[in-house]
């Protein structure tokens, strides 16, 4: 796909900033709404360039991403060898 850069690290970060001014929302919630952004976010791509097979295997490929970003710290939690 493509090597994740700085300016890719601000962007998820912003997001993250906002999404915690939303903590009064349910988690399930804040993924309705967060998928309904990315339904967009795909529609506005451009078709000539990014099929909905490859948008939807970017949008895959960056959700397993996350859930390995969020379980890491699970996984060797501080005080574990």
């Amino acid at each position: 796909m493509m090597e994740t850069n700085s300016r890719h690290m601000e962007l998820k970060d912003g997001l993250a900033e906002i999404l915690r001014k939303y903590e009064d929302l349910s988690p399930l919630e804040i993924l309705a709404v967060a998928s309904q952004i990315v339904g967009m976010l795909i529609a506005h791509q451009d078709q000539r360039k990014v099929t909905p097979a490859l948008a939807m295997r970017i949008v895959g490929a960056n959700i397993e991403i996350g859930n390995e970003m969020a379980l890491s710290p699970l996984a060797n939690p501080m005080g574990r060898g």
